[in-house]
């Protein structure tokens, strides 16, 4: 079969920057089918560390780069607002640019007889024309109402929560028109499902979790650093921003009471103003992006992620597990997961309890070997990309003989 895919960027590797869901759902269907990517490219050397994984070969049979929108016109801008479009929405502001990247995506699809189109997050959703009658999914990660929803709750002063209310109004509206358009609506965890299967009763909805790419992280003990606490992930990004910002000010000075060396090592790419200011707190060092973010996790005594708004399935906690560290987490940090406190993790929502439970680790080496040894066997029997990637093919192969059904029904 060939599948069309549309992305809004180059996808990710593991050795890269970002969520590998994409790259690693489309490397598990290239062993059974041909992949074509139309993609947007945030920068040339995303585009090149891309083309240098040896990982990456072979997946795509062919590559073509969207070109990005054209300035803004007043007019434009003005039409835009006036339909409270959502932001990344581009048919009011460069109605052209809108039809044009449609068309592409109509000619791609013609040129290469694709039999399926595999649409990334919802932004792209929107070039997929309900008149090309062909069969298509898309894969949500997370819904972008729920995220909405918990911002909203978390958000201070009438302008902001108008402004993300009106946000949550519209993007509520694409979510729950989606139905109307894919044969398939995927989400990474069954938190995301049910509120797609709330604002869209007509979605075909399943949850596909994200996986960890079991080859390349992997228990390396070679060197553990006492007292060295880790969190990763991109950092400009709102909920990952949030959470060092949180621990560097609640959570670690409390540690730092009961353990005076503990080091807080924030790792990724992006740091906003926000996380490069907590560099200058003694014990605190933020990396910034990193080549490889395998030494950081190996050397690790502790992996925390204090995530107090976001959603979906946390790439960061599968790969900590594959190299088998101890987490100290939130709650919502799990969303998604078959995870248990004081099984494969230690839970705690509070400043004090987190403190409390990242310190106990840090004495305990027993509890320490029980938790990272559960995590390690529940991402080795639960959480592969080959499995994730089996379920995707299921589902696909289930869409595509119900439209054969309805075709021979028609005739």
């Amino acid at each position: 079969m060939k599948i069309l895919v549309l992305a809004p960027d180059i996808p990710a590797t593991s050795k890269m920057p970002g969520s590998p869901r994409l790259f690693n759902l489309c490397r598990e269907l290239s062993r059974q089918h041909e992949l074509y990517l139309l993609t947007y490219c945030s920068s040339g050397e995303r585009h090149q560390s891309f083309l240098n994984d040896p990982t990456a070969a072979k997946v795509f049979s062919a590559i073509e780069v969207l070109a990005d929108p054209p300035a803004m016109t007043w007019w434009g801008q003005q039409w835009h607002r006036l339909h409270l479009a959502a932001s990344f929405e581009t048919r009011f502001r460069f109605p052209e640019y809108y039809r044009a990247i449609c068309s592409k995506v109509h000619e791609m699809y013609v040129r290469n007889r694709c039999d399926l189109i595999y649409v990334d997050l919802l932004p792209m959703g929107q070039y997929v024309d309900q008149g090309l009658a062909v069969p298509a999914m898309i894969d949500l990660h997370d819904s972008m109402t729920l995220m909405a929803r918990r911002v909203l709750t978390t958000t201070r002063g009438w302008r902001g929560r108008l402004s993300i209310y009106s946000h949550l109004m519209r993007i509520q509206q694409l979510e729950g028109a989606l139905g109307r358009k894919f044969d398939l609506v995927v989400t990474n965890s069954s938190v995301d499902e049910q509120v797609i299967r709330e604002v869209s009763s007509a979605s075909n909805a399943m949850t596909i979790t994200n996986g960890v790419d079991m080859g390349y992280f992997a228990p390396d003990h070679s060197r553990v650093d006492a007292d060295k606490l880790v969190f990763t992930g991109v950092m400009g990004y709102g909920p990952n921003e949030d959470a060092a910002v949180f621990f560097a000010r609640e959570i670690f000075p409390r540690v730092r009471k009961e353990r005076p060396n503990a080091e807080f090592w924030i790792v990724g790419s992006e740091p906003t103003d926000r996380v490069k200011e907590l560099g200058a707190i003694a014990g605190i060092y933020v990396t910034g992006q990193v080549e490889d973010v395998r030494p950081y996790l190996s050397q690790a005594s502790v992996f925390v992620c204090p995530l107090r708004y976001g959603t979906g399935v946390k790439n960061k906690l599968l790969a900590a597990m594959a190299m088998q560290k101890p987490i100290v987490a939130t709650s919502l940090s799990i969303d998604g997961l078959d995870l248990a406190d004081n099984r494969e993790v230690l839970l705690a929502d509070e400043p004090q309890i987190f403190a409390e439970k990242v310190v106990g680790l840090l004495a305990d080496q027993e509890a320490v070997s029980r938790i990272a040894g559960n995590g390690l066997a529940r991402v080795q029997n639960q959480y592969s990309w080959a499995a994730m990637g089996q379920a995707l093919e299921k589902s696909i192969q289930t869409i595509m003989e119900s439209r054969k059904a309805r075709g021979r029904q028609a005739i």
